[in-house]
């Protein structure tokens, strides 16, 4: 089952401005890398219905990765 995931952009007074809605998360993530090659602002790509955010760009990463849990940090 294909899942919807929309891209939102974080603008300068903090307001969240929707950019697109993409189905399938590689798809969503392929996308996330053109939308934050236009802009110098924080864009993410999120799941509404479960609230999970699949990946981030311009937040100090290079490029569009899935935000995965980082196991040495929990297993401490």
């Amino acid at each position: 089952m294909d899942t919807d995931y929309d891209l939102f952009e974080v603008l300068f007074d903090r307001s969240v401005k929707w950019r697109s809605c993409v189905r399938d998360k590689q798809r969503a993530l392929d996308m996330l890398k053109v939308v934050g090659s236009r802009t110098f602002n924080q864009c993410f790509a999120i799941n509404l219905r479960t609230q999970e955010i699949i990946g981030r760009v311009n937040s100090g990463n290079i490029a569009a990765q899935p935000i995965v849990e980082d196991q040495r940090a929990t297993a401490r």
